[in-house]
């Protein structure tokens, strides 16, 4: 079969067909390469089982097991699970005996554990996933049979089922059902109550509460951001709240470790969790509350999300088409000039050398000029980050011109996944022909290793971005075999910005604030799908494949009996990936069918390993694509290739949401969208929404229009803004991660895990709160100055103040309140109770840290808050000290309690009470008079400012500290308006407000 199309490409030209705003064409970079042809991913196309009305339906045909010899342990039970009658063979070939393992793990955590009796070299890598990969919890010291909050039960009648409770309540029943258990096939169907509420089961782009007529499929895929659909990760878990007489609410988790393709159909009355291999490995966590699910699932089983170096919660800026140095710099000093936070600078893959991993285009990214860019960067207390992808090219080996050493170290240390016959596996990428590190073999990490630190010698990045590593591939099977002399090679679709595929899509209704831009795209857009229609290629799916037939003895890996519903036309495994045939070099030769949902989670370990040989004992940070249960320990993630749309804008809420379950707080989206043009509205609302993300970036595409923060001056000063917010919450932020780290809290939250008794909260995802005490409501949709928002609590006495007037909002319960939210403003709110450590903001997050502190203290209706705050280096993984702070508001009297060691000698600014009394009178600390402060009291708010001399030393040094309102100086009362106070800001100035005072 022919691959290579009749055209070719200068592949620089890629990046220059349709320079961006303030950038500048550049020579071309590449010699012509040949575009491979699309037939080269061609694949047959099949009809996903769930849409197949012939299909088996194995509920019907299957006999069910029997248990026989019952057992117990000192934590459970064992039992025999024999075939109930004759094998279905509905989609493989049925596993007559199976092993049945209960387990009380703990007082929360419940396993329930099926896999085949009989177990050995030949097949353990197609049922068991091993420890070594992701979490694996036992039994905690001190778990008994008795005085746990689970309970198993089970029946023989007609055939095994079993039911796990909560008190008197079930929480999951396979009763009226029959287990499916084959060797390319498991069902197991568990009864659900009605209008149940779910959520989790990411990573996909829907609503946060999933509903009951869904389907979660789970096979990574290099797939955009697609809306109900499988995606980059994989995360079988789910959370589910009932409430209890429509008011009192309890939630419990369920989690099946298993990393083969799946399924899991929601639907009205049950739910049915399908895969095509290995065991059912169920964890039932007993909660009861949303929160402490969460934690029993990220603290209990796959591991505490990785504690974040303190510099990466600033801004970060990307986009695939910054076509050098020199640009970059201009980046850099605009962001400057605007007057707005840069922390982190960002390349695609332009940088490389004809898309290779760990090199630099000798003519635009040179190593000698990223050197000097580096060293000012660094200078200014700024980062880089490279992307790197997953593949690595393998060279023309009968082109010495085409030599890659990268390549040849790993060939020689046999570091490379590997077809069925021992040869390399050689798919398609960037590049051109490439092949994928082998993490399950025993020389891949230390191949990476090497290659991150050497090409560190040269770059001297800070953190990496991890692509691709689903793994991604742009053609089916090993199509490089036999055909590396072609290399390189274009993949074989159109860039954006090529013939036929400029990019002319603009977000909704920027017709109404860009008519003249709207309708020249218009009549663009529509020549050039005329264009397309008229030459339109063969199509990359060949004559529809026959369902496969299970064999006796044999398990088709390519094409499995039950085709889950893939998102990629055709739906066929063996389309956008590595193939499921390819096998693994370790020791029982696992196949890519075992293995493919994991290798985001082993690249980006082991990219964590690699940058801790790099900067020993320094926190890693790697931001990877691809995630499966437990990536959060090692990796951030951002959301993928979304779309500069108001809809992409809108899911990112629940995208996060998702996330925060998972374990991996640490995410973001590309601001502003990837794919398509951005407008200044769009950009201006996402810019703000995001800054109260934990990763926050800006990214897109080549050849769209510029969208940096500075681009429009509307979208500069609602960065401004923003930005000014999120850098004084940086010491906020922080706790919240180190609470995260060590405790399993969330960072986001969902409105129903802060307050679990409100149902009309169960499917908020259009705000969220940040910790306990931000409640954020954005804007999401076009041509609004208003936004509407419920205040959660209100009902049960809960207070919310306004970020930037700090005044008590007068809110209704169980109202969805119109909020003003003019373009440019995202409102912003408190929670009564809260005690807020900010810091004055800088232009980076290490001058930040160098700023006094300011305390908001918003009293709830008795009248005390409280708050903490944790200081550390941030940056070392094992720290030389830290301190914790916690502080509280009572009686007119602020106490901190301090533990740790960890040396903090910034002083306290200011701080501001709202909720105060007029009756409030004098202030000291420690004793000590402050009359030199200024004070102010107006609006229920009562502001002391200037407090940097009184607390030089450092107001978190020592073992306590105790400002009390107890003495008799006056208090300036003033009217409304004389204090001008930054609407950006509360970690404020202290000369501009004392200069505000009569």
């Amino acid at each position: 079969m022919a691959i290579l199309g009749t055209a070719t490409i200068v592949a620089a030209s890629l990046w220059l067909a349709r320079p961006s705003l303030a950038q500048t064409p550049t020579s071309p970079l590449f010699t012509p390469i040949p575009t491979l042809n699309t037939s080269i991913n061609a694949a047959p196309s099949l009809v996903p089982t769930i849409s197949d009305p012939t299909a088996p339906i194995a509920q019907d045909l299957c006999p069910g097991y029997k248990a026989l010899n019952v057992e117990a342990t000192a934590h459970g039970y064992t039992a025999d699970l024999t075939l109930a009658g004759e094998p279905c063979h509905a989609y493989g070939n049925d596993i007559v005996d199976l092993s049945l393992v209960v387990e009380y793990q703990n007082q929360q955590r419940l396993n329930v554990k099926i896999v085949p009796r009989y177990l050995n070299s030949a097949n353990t890598s197609q049922y068991i996933l091993p420890e070594s990969l992701t979490g694996l919890p036992g039994v905690d010291e001190g778990a008994s049979l008795t005085g746990n909050d689970l309970n198993f039960t089970y029946s023989n009648t007609p055939s095994f089922q079993f039911e796990i409770s909560r008190g008197n309540e079930v929480i999951f029943s396979t009763m009226g059902t029959v287990l499916v258990f084959e060797d390319q096939f498991l069902e197991l169907v568990t009864s659900m109550v009605p209008d149940y509420n779910v959520y989790g089961l990411s990573d996909g782009i829907n609503n946060f509460r999933l509903g009951n007529n869904f389907t979660r499929t789970f096979y990574a895929i290099d797939n955009g951001n697609p809306i109900n659909s499988n995606l980059y990760g994989t995360h079988p878990v789910y959370l589910e709240n009932r409430y209890q007489n429509n008011s009192a609410s309890l939630s419990h988790g369920v989690y099946a470790r298993n990393a083969h393709g799946q399924e899991w159909l929601l639907r009205d009355g049950n739910i049915t969790y399908r895969t095509i291999g290995g065991s059912f490995d169920f964890y039932f966590l007993s909660g009861p509350t949303a929160k402490e699910v969460i934690a029993q699932y990220q603290g209990g089983i796959i591991g505490y999300p990785a504690m974040q170096m303190y510099w990466t919660f600033g801004y970060h800026q990307c986009r695939w088409g910054y076509q050098n140095w020199s640009v970059m710099q201009d980046v850099v000093d605009s962001y400057a000039n605007a007057g707005i936070q840069l922390e982190t600078i960002w390349n695609d893959i332009d940088y490389m050398d004809e898309y290779r991993d760990f090199t630099n285009g000798p003519l635009n990214f040179p190593v000698p000029a990223g050197r000097d860019f580096l060293n000012k960067l660094h200078a200014a207390g700024q980062h880089y980050v490279p992307i790197v992808d997953s593949n690595i090219y393998a060279p023309d080996p009968t082109n010495s011109s085409d030599s890659y050493d990268v390549y040849t170290r790993g060939a020689e240390l046999g570091a490379f996944i590997r077809n069925s016959d021992g040869t390399f596996y050689y798919g398609d990428q960037w590049p051109g022909f490439s092949v994928w590190p082998d993490f399950l073999g025993p020389t891949a990490q230390d191949f990476w290793t090497f290659e991150l630190a050497n090409w560190h010698h040269d770059i001297p990045f800070d953190g990496i971005w991890i692509d691709l590593s689903e793994a991604s591939s742009y053609c089916v099977g090993s199509c490089g075999t036999g055909q590396l002399n072609i290399n390189p090679a274009h993949p074989p679709f159109a860039l954006p910005g090529d013939p036929g595929n400029l990019v002319l899509d603009y977000p909704e209704d920027f017709n109404a604030t860009n008519s003249t831009a709207a309708a020249s795209a218009s009549s663009a857009s529509t020549s050039q799908a005329s264009m397309s229609s008229a030459t339109a290629a063969s199509t990359s799916s060949s004559s529809a494949y026959p369902t496969t037939v299970p064999t006796p003895g044999i398990r088709n890996l390519n094409f499995p009996p039950y085709v889950i519903n893939s998102f990629l036309a055709g739906h066929s495994l063996v389309k956008g990936g590595i193939a499921p045939n390819a096998t693994h070099n370790d020791a029982f030769n696992t196949t890519e069918y075992e293995q493919h949902n994991l290798f985001g989670l082993q690249i980006s370990n082991a990219t964590y390993h690699a940058l801790l040989n790099i900067f020993p004992n320094r926190r890693p940070f790697t931001v990877g694509r691809s995630t499966f249960a437990g990536s959060g320990t090692v990796t951030s993630h951002w959301g993928g290739d979304n779309y500069s749309k108001w809809p992409s804008m809108y899911f990112s809420i629940s995208q996060a949401l998702q996330f925060a379950i998972a374990g991996i707080p640490m995410f973001g989206v590309d601001t502003c969208g990837f794919a398509g043009n951005t407008d200044y509205e769009l950009c201006s609302r996402w810019m703000q929404l995001s800054a109260f993300f934990p990763f926050y970036r800006n990214h897109n595409t080549i050849t769209a229009i510029s969208q940096e923060a500075y681009v429009w001056e509307s979208v500069a000063e609602a960065t401004r803004t923003v930005m000014s917010i999120r850098y004084s919450l940086l010491p906020y932020i922080y706790t919240l991660f180190h609470a995260a780290h060590t405790q399993a809290e969330t960072v986001m939250r969902a409105l129903a895990w802060e307050f679990p008794n409100d149902p009309q909260l169960a499917a908020v995802d259009n705000q969220f709160m940040l910790g306990p005490s931000l409640l954020i409501t954005p804007v999401l949709e076009p041509q609004v100055s208003s936004v509407k928002g419920i205040f959660p609590g209100v009902s049960q006495g809960t207070i919310w103040y306004d970020w930037y007037t700090l005044e008590r909002v007068e809110a209704q319960a169980g109202v969805n309140t119109t909020i003003d939210a003019p373009l440019g403003h995202i409102p912003v709110f408190i929670r009564g109770g809260s005690i807020l450590v900010l810091q004055q903001p800088g232009n980076t997050t290490a001058t930040s840290r160098q700023n006094p502190y300011n305390l908001i203290i918003a009293l709830d209706s008795r009248g005390m808050a409280s708050g903490s705050l944790y200081l550390d280096d941030g940056e070392s993984l094992i720290q030389n000290a830290t301190k914790y702070i916690e502080i509280s508001y009572a009686s007119e009297s602020i106490t901190l309690n301090i533990t740790g060691s960890f040396v903090d000698t910034n002083p306290l600014g200011n701080v501001t009470i709202t909720g105060a009394k007029a009756s409030t009178r004098n202030i000291t600390l420690n004793g000590l008079s402050l009359q030199g402060g200024l004070t102010a009291f107006a609006n229920n708010v009562l502001r002391i400012t200037g407090l940097e001399s009184l607390t030089r030393g450092g107001i978190f040094q020592g073992v306590s500290k105790e400002i009390s309102s107890t003495l008799n100086a006056p208090v300036t009362q003033i009217s409304d308006g004389q204090i001008r106070v930054p609407v950006t800001d509360h970690a404020m100035d202290a000369q501009v407000q004392s200069t505000a005072l009569p």
